[in-house]
């Protein structure tokens, strides 16, 4: 009896830490392969202290990516002047003579199996002349948080923009609130080494708001997503899920060439890693409104499954960063 006890609890616990750390055990599949091509803009011009990049992952969004990506492309054409003053403000460059803000556009094809890539090339006679529209094809299906990552290191600007492919957040609300409060950090960043700073857009302030017409269930779900991303990821940000933050180049090369999570939780590791290498972090509330089709818009169980998933995989996070699994290239 003793040793079929001590058997179950032996399988048991390897059953465990299989299950938590099944993140990290996603990285020995090896490296994360892609194919860039180049749809619009010149091969010479490589991005550059002038360039706001808007990196967009898409898996399956042949529906949704052509609703963003005309709002997104209107808003600009309409309001460039605008953004212009306000990204080149942003980043210390205004009144510098000749500056004019440039766009990149990183669109990353995670492995579609509809049009997706079809649709995205189409858009090559929809960018304004002077900016930039890349195609990254990942050669499989790598999730969100593999995608958000090739689509950065692909992009080239001084400030790096992703954006959810559903257009979920209000572009013309958002851009602007994002490029003031990142003005606001790299004001009090110091001018002689280059400006290391992230701001999330946040949902944080519609959640009072949006209870009413919760379940109960996703309430809970939601109230305890919270509590464990302020335990186990930083006290700091509220929203670590939105899809719409805003990265200056040197945070995205200390953030991404280290990101390891591939999946949905991905944003957590961003800002464990943020708070580890004392990287300023912001956060601002936005516009947001629930689009059809979402990838979680799913029955009760699959939901809380999905939840239980991201727990575990912030654990995963913590444990490994403790135990010196995972070390950080600073």
């Amino acid at each position: 009896m003793l040793v079929a006890g001590a058997a179950t609890t032996a399988a048991a616990t390897l059953g465990l830490a299989c299950y938590i750390f099944h993140p990290a055990l996603k990285n020995i599949e090896g490296a994360l392969l892609s194919e860039t091509t180049l749809l619009v803009g010149d091969e010479t011009r490589r991005g550059g202290e002038d360039t706001l990049s808007f990196v967009i992952p898409a898996y399956n969004e042949a529906e949704r990516l052509p609703i963003m990506l005309d709002s997104t492309f209107d808003y600009l054409k309409s309001n460039r002047k605008q953004i212009s003053d306000l990204f080149l403000s942003s980043i210390g460059s205004e009144g510098r003579k000749g500056a004019s803000m440039k766009c990149e556009f990183v669109i990353v094809n995670d492995g579609s199996t509809d049009n997706t890539d079809e649709i995205i090339r189409t858009y090559s006679s929809c960018v304004p002349t002077g900016d930039t529209l890349k195609l990254v094809s990942m050669i499989r299906n790598s999730g969100k948080g593999g995608a958000v990552k090739c689509g950065m290191l692909n992009s080239c600007g001084s400030l790096a923009l992703m954006l959810d492919a559903d257009g979920a957040t209000d572009i013309s609300d958002g851009l602007p609130k994002v490029l003031s409060e990142m003005k606001v950090l790299l004001e009090h960043a110091p001018r002689d080494v280059s400006p290391v700073a992230a701001v999330f857009g946040s949902r944080a302030h519609l959640e009072e708001e949006s209870v009413a017409s919760r379940t109960l269930l996703r309430t809970i779900l939601m109230k305890s997503f919270h509590f464990f991303v302020e335990s186990l990821c930083s006290p700091r940000i509220k929203d670590t899920q939105c899809g719409f933050k805003l990265f200056t180049r040197s945070a995205v090369v200390k953030l991404f060439t280290n990101l390891h999570l591939r999946r949905w939780a991905f944003d957590t590791e961003i800002v464990v890693i943020a708070e580890k290498l004392h990287i300023g972090l912001a956060e601002v509330g936005i516009v947001w409104n629930e689009v059809e089709g979402s990838k979680l818009d799913v029955d009760k169980l699959t939901l809380a499954l999905v939840s239980l998933g991201m727990l575990r995989d912030m654990i995963c996070v913590r444990v490994c960063y403790f135990l010196g699994i995972w070390t950080l290239n600073k």
